[in-house]
């Protein structure tokens, strides 16, 4: 069986009853998938909109140990984080790539993390050192990965544009990012293809309702427009920033939202030389990163407690590019900053009495909705595994884990220039349904690509889609701000 979105309905209409229903196709919701169908459960995962088409594809590719969360005593999700890099490197293979951070030290600055009354230039780099010390005990990290203290002058050796000026000095100190997109369909397509698990895109649930032990499932096709039912006996609804479908909404999560916008620039105009940068305190005391990524570098920054767009689709607006240029520009000696790309993601947090989404816990929660029925809450992207397993144990009596990613090289090398036997290829094997869906979320295309891309989306719709689909495509990217 491939993960074709054909052959993923042809199969779905083959089926009576699931052991297991997954709702949501984003990382959570995929390695749930990728476990479950992995120790013989029939399990089916269904996504309304494209696979990892929200906060999975909009992160800041960060799989981090979370040393910003230290000064928020959060010790046990750190050193799970920690822990868990150490696991994902040995399953997800190119997947997983390690990462060295530089965090400069300027007077009169401080870091917005730490808190105030160790903010003032005495404290800050010794309140930001012993952070580091936690940081590797935590990780239980061997004497070659530990931080290191550099000096000014090493740190401009390593950092050519980065600013002197009141720079007293900088820590490096290791972490790792991911492809998260490709992360999610790499999952998927292991569930699939190789654990014979069902997983579509496009299908909305309209309701969900009880009959003794099984549940009944209302969806729509929203390709076909045509509507459906399937049986299934438990559900694991990994639904991110949205409510339960139908009847169940009464019951969802309650959450809070945090927004996080990015930049994509061109080459490597900060001249990171493959380091990435955590550039300590903006105007309204958050962090940013500075990321060298696929030979283009990510500007970002999260905990924005206000976005612009849908939930499904939000978008950095001109006032999140302006601010990401101007922070830029006070850490780094440069005139010009030009983008070629920008995106806006919102993650789902765990609701509390706090005003500040960044003093909120990154920790998750899984809500027994009731006996068989549960909903994955908050969490960040490094624990996704941790996440997927603890929400299928409350559900089944069984063990479960991840087992080590095949075909990763598949996606990991597939170009970010069309050409049409990849295109092909992705339609068979990466389940995709519209032009967006290889542009934005199987490749970095339109990512990459002045105007997102305009030219390979013709090229695209004009062998295999109508013009309808054209118009439709072209609505998306624009909504996502790629067009200018």
């Amino acid at each position: 069986m491939t993960f074709s979105r054909k052959e993923q309905l042809t199969n779905l209409e083959k089926e009576s009853i699931y052991d297991l229903l997954v709702i949501g196709g984003g990382v959570v919701g995929s390695a749930t998938l990728a476990m479950a169908s992995s120790e013989g459960l029939n399990s089916i995962l269904l996504e309304k909109n494209d696979f990892a088409s929200g906060a999975s594809s909009r992160s800041t590719k960060l799989l981090h140990g979370g040393i910003r969360y230290l000064p928020q005593l959060q010790f046990r999700l750190v050193r799970e984080s920690l822990q868990e890099q150490k696991i994902l490197d040995n399953l997800l293979g190119k997947l997983y790539k390690p990462l060295q951070l530089l965090a400069p030290i300027y007077r009169n600055d401080g870091f917005a993390d730490i808190p105030k009354i160790f903010q003032n230039n005495f404290f800050a780099p010794k309140a930001f050192k012993l952070g580091l010390v936690l940081y590797d005990w935590l990780g239980t990290r061997k004497k070659d990965k530990k931080h290191k203290n550099i000096s000014v002058n090493e740190t401009t050796k390593l950092l050519p544009l980065l600013k002197r000026k009141n720079l007293k000095k900088s820590f490096i100190f290791g972490d790792a990012q991911t492809d998260d997109s490709k992360l999610v369909m790499t999952l998927l397509r292991n569930a699939v293809e190789e654990y014979k698990a069902t997983a579509i895109n496009y299908i909305e649930i309209i309701d969900i309702s009880k009959n003794e032990n099984i549940y009944e499932v209302e969806y729509s096709d929203k390709i076909s427009l045509k509507t459906y039912k399937l049986q299934v006996k438990k559900i694991i609804a990994a639904t991110g920033v949205h409510d339960l479908p139908g009847t169940y909404q009464k019951k969802s999560s309650k959450m809070k939202y945090s927004g996080g916008a990015h930049l994509v620039l061109k080459g490597d105009p900060l001249k990171l030389q493959s380091n990435a940068v955590l550039l300590p305190k903006t105007e309204d005391d958050r962090i940013m990163f500075a990321i060298p990524w696929l030979g283009n570098t990510i500007i970002g920054t999260t905990d924005t407690k206000t976005f612009s767009g849908t939930l499904d689709r939000p978008f950095a607006d001109e006032n999140d590019r302006d601010y990401l240029v101007r922070h830029v520009k006070k850490y780094f000696e440069i005139d010009e900053l030009t983008y070629i790309s920008s995106w806006s993601g919102i993650r789902a947090l765990l609701d509390s009495s706090s005003n500040s989404t960044k003093s909120i816990s990154r920790g998750h929660f899984v809500n027994l909705i009731e006996t068989g029925f549960v909903q994955i809450a908050g969490g960040k992207l490094t624990g996704f595994r941790l996440i997927s397993q603890e929400a299928l144990q409350r559900v089944f009596n069984k063990e479960f884990d991840l087992k080590k990613l095949k075909f990763v090289d598949d996606i990991v090398n597939l170009s970010d220039i069309y050409n049409e036997d990849q295109f092909d290829f992705t339609v068979k094997h990466y389940c995709v349904a519209k032009p967006t869906d290889y542009l934005l979320r199987r490749t970095h295309i339109s990512w990459f690509s002045k105007n997102g891309a305009l030219k390979s989306l013709k090229r695209i719709t004009n062998k295999y889609y109508s013009n309808s689909q054209y118009e439709e495509s072209y609505q998306e990217l624009l909504e996502e701000g790629l067009i200018s």
